[in-house]
């Protein structure tokens, strides 16, 4: 049952392109096993894990997390949003981990002793190795609503405002979460 609901959500996910579709089918693949260098369906390392995820929702990310790291734009760790990428150094100096943010403080990953898992990005490990957040996707809704605000004497900004909706991903997570 676990494998077709994994593929069904999978398949969906092309169609989500989205944070919440980012959340979502990363926690699909709760719990495989990590290997180094790996590449497969059932066993990945982190940056494999993370490809494939955005891989589902219709956004191509290069290999390596090395080579992620140069994709997207930069987010101050308390602007950081359920999606973005997180750069940590484990191994060696520089980006050698990456994991996905899922909101209340945690990031979904392959981590090497336990697989695909969730982690508290507050935890004491991640937070001395953390390097810097990357945004890969859009945040701005489909229809935009446009608003506008001045910034400057005599100069108008479009702002884009998002609407409020019910956190269904968060409840998945924390539910998630809480199995341990």
């Amino acid at each position: 049952m676990k494998g077709g609901m994994v593929g069904f959500l999978l398949t969906l996910g092309i169609s989500f392109a989205s944070p919440d579709g980012i959340v979502l089918t990363a926690l699909t693949y709760m719990e495989r096993p990590y290997q180094f260098g790996a590449n497969q369906i059932y066993r990945m390392d982190c940056s494999a894990f993370v490809q494939r995820v955005y891989e589902a929702n219709g956004i191509r990310l290069p290999r390596t997390t090395v080579e992620q790291a140069n994709v997207g734009s930069y987010v101050d760790i308390k602007d950081i949003k359920p999606g973005d990428l997180l750069f940590y150094t484990t191994y060696k100096s520089g980006p050698s981990h990456v994991g996905i943010y899922i909101g209340k403080g945690k990031m979904i990953h392959a981590a090497e002793s336990t697989g695909i898992t969730i982690s508290r990005i507050d935890d004491p490990y991640w937070q001395k190795r953390f390097l810097f957040a990357k945004r890969v996707i859009g945040t701005a809704p489909t229809k935009p609503e446009l608003k506008q605000v001045k910034s400057e004497p005599k100069q108008v900004k479009q702002v884009y405002v998002q609407s409020s909706h019910r956190d269904e991903i968060g409840d998945l997570i924390f539910i998630l979460a809480s199995r341990k």
